[in-house]
């Protein structure tokens, strides 16, 4: 690698009319009840369910247009597979969406992202080098509520047109959408990496591995909930045929 593009790389989302973009996700998600052993077992033998075990499969083609200057519009569709580990239930859907989105992965109307959304959220402006970082500190969901989260990425490396990023995430869950204020607050993790591809614009790939925390422990014995995630993404940017 030339030392000139290890301080030229510029990651900013750049489409054109007509390309179509395919994104599969893979989300194997698990939330555990932390109690003392002998209340586990009491529900245990109730039949509730103390370990959620869900498998996520998304795929996600939008095409692309202008609506604004250095702003695209997004027309597509998502499909969603939920399987439901423990109670045997498979679900599907179908959906369709239109949103706009910035050259810094920014969705327009701005919304909550989820924390599995987040990891490139708001790429930054300019050009940076080989091992240089930038933060974001952005409000976002998880499936134990709703809180703040700080990231930080670090471009680790560049191979041919493939830039490397480290992503790094850590927060506070705030919200009471549970009605859980007892185990307020609770913590974020996210840890990862990201592959832009400097030839399409796009992001190519995000793997994260994410855990999320409400406990409490009270005279020696600890409740609550634990959450741990993997996150799989990959995108393909497909171009029209060039006449």
């Amino acid at each position: 690698m030339h030392p000139a593009a290890a301080c030229a790389i510029a990651l900013a989302l750049r489409f054109q009319t007509g390309d179509r973009i395919v994104e599969h996700s893979y989300y194997d998600d698990h939330i555990a009840w932390v109690l003392p052993p002998d209340r586990l077992a009491v529900f245990a033998r109730s039949g509730v369910v103390i370990d959620e075990d869900s498998r996520i499969a998304i795929v996600s083609r939008a095409d692309v247009s202008p609506a604004a200057r250095g702003i695209d519009r997004l027309d597509g569709t998502v499909f969603k597979t939920t399987q439901d580990m423990p109670r045997h239930r498979t679900t599907h859907s179908l959906t369709g969406f239109q949103a706009q989105i910035t050259p810094r992965n920014e969705l327009l109307p701005a919304r909550r992202l989820d924390l599995e959304e987040a990891g490139m959220a708001e790429l930054p402006v300019g050009h940076l080098c080989v091992g240089q970082s930038w933060k974001t500190r952005l409000p976002v969901g998880t499936s134990l509520g709703s809180g703040v989260a700080t990231v930080t990425h670090t471009i680790t490396g560049i191979e041919g047109s493939l830039v490397q990023v480290s992503v790094t995430a850590a927060g506070v869950i705030s919200g009471l959408e549970y009605n859980l204020p007892r185990l307020l607050p609770g913590s974020i993790e996210m840890h990862g990496t990201a592959w832009f591809d400097l030839s399409t614009h796009s992001l190519m790939h995000e793997s994260y591995a994410v855990r999320n925390r409400l406990l409490r422990t009270v005279k020696g014995k600890t409740i609550g909930f634990d959450e741990t995630e993997s996150v799989d993404v990959t995108t393909h940017v497909y171009k029209p045929p060039t006449r």
